[in-house]
């Protein structure tokens, strides 16, 4: 029977069919594990029209619902299912973890590890080391410019998943160090300079130390940002808004603006800035400052691609083009 009453979230690819009283899982070869009398969701193609699905088409079912909506309706509950009936599918997630955390990942990869974290943290909800993940993977797709326009409600969750891994552990100073940097951007430099302060003082002297007492003492001298750099970062993002229309003037002048101040190239070096910012003077016929700030690009990355074919298209542009 279908839940009328609660649709999945992707109505197309699932649906939801109704435990029946006293229907149980498979766990061992004597042991079964009771259901929940709940909806479940199951991938469409794997319901039958009359019959019950099959334990496999429950345990997809459950496993890809959870991997793309882990903050649904049942979610823990579906986890417990996991754990215990299908084990292999939650040591699934493990490994695909352990292959998101080694190799270079895009925004959908960080959400993809966000969602695998998220399951993972029902299971185990005082682990600080998947509160900690979860928190870091906001703040990296913070920082990403597609991702620009969300910019503050990314650093708003990396500090709430953060704040629960320091409620684990108090004085881990990654931890620390990490949220004082969320606080940083979003211009809360009080609470950073407390978390920084907390850090520094269990570090032992080093660089890690150095760098984190340089801050400190930035904080203290009030030589702090303008305006909060989460705020530069959503003018970045405007900046695209207008390229992708290519209102290129439009986007020049922001990043124009930005750099002059001066405050987000230094706190936040970036070959993407200059990138743009090279595109916008090019496609507004200003090919020596486009030139210019490709080269910035690349001084910054020299394996930055789009800056160094940008460079090379223009020493081969005939002169007055």
């Amino acid at each position: 029977m279908l839940d009328q009453q609660n649709e999945p979230l992707d109505a197309v690819a699932f649906k939801f069919w109704d435990v029946p009283e006293g229907m149980s899982l498979t766990t061992g070869e004597k042991e079964e594990l009771p259901l929940p009398h709940i909806s479940l969701p199951i991938k469409t193609e794997d319901l039958p029209t009359t019959a019950a699905p099959s334990e496999k088409a429950i345990g997809d079912g459950i496993y890809e619902y959870l991997c793309r909506f882990p903050f649904c309706r049942h979610a823990e509950t579906y986890a417990q299912i996991l754990k215990e009936a299908y084990p292999f599918l939650v040591a699934d997630i493990g490994s695909q973890l352990i292959v998101l955390d080694v190799k270079d990942v895009n925004p959908e990869g960080l959400r993809r590890k966000i969602n695998l974290l998220k399951i993972l943290v029902y299971l185990e909800p005082e682990n600080f080391g998947l509160l900690h993940k979860i928190g870091r993977a906001f703040y990296d797709l913070s920082l990403y410019y597609p991702e620009l326009s969300r910019v503050k409600y990314h650093l708003k969750e990396a500090r709430s998943w953060l704040e629960k891994a320091r409620r684990v552990q108090t004085a881990d100073t990654g931890n620390l160090n990490l949220l004082g940097q969320v606080c940083y951007l979003n211009g809360s430099y009080h609470q950073a300079r407390l978390y920084w302060r907390v850090a520094a003082n269990s570090l032992d002297d080093g660089e890690g130390k150095t760098e984190l007492v340089a801050r400190l003492a930035r904080i203290e001298a009030d030589n702090i940002p303008e305006q909060p750099l989460c705020d530069s970062l959503e003018a970045i993002a405007a900046a695209l808004e207008h390229i992708h229309i290519e209102e290129y003037a439009a986007a020049r002048k922001i990043l124009e603006q930005l750099e002059a101040v001066g405050d987000l190239p230094r706190e936040l070096p970036n070959p993407e800035f200059y990138y743009l910012l090279g595109v916008c003077r090019e496609k507004t016929e200003a090919a020596a400052e486009a030139f210019e700030a490709f080269s910035t690009a690349v001084a910054l990355d020299k394996n930055h691609q789009p800056s160094r074919d940008a460079l090379n298209r223009l020493q081969e542009k005939p002169q007055g083009e």
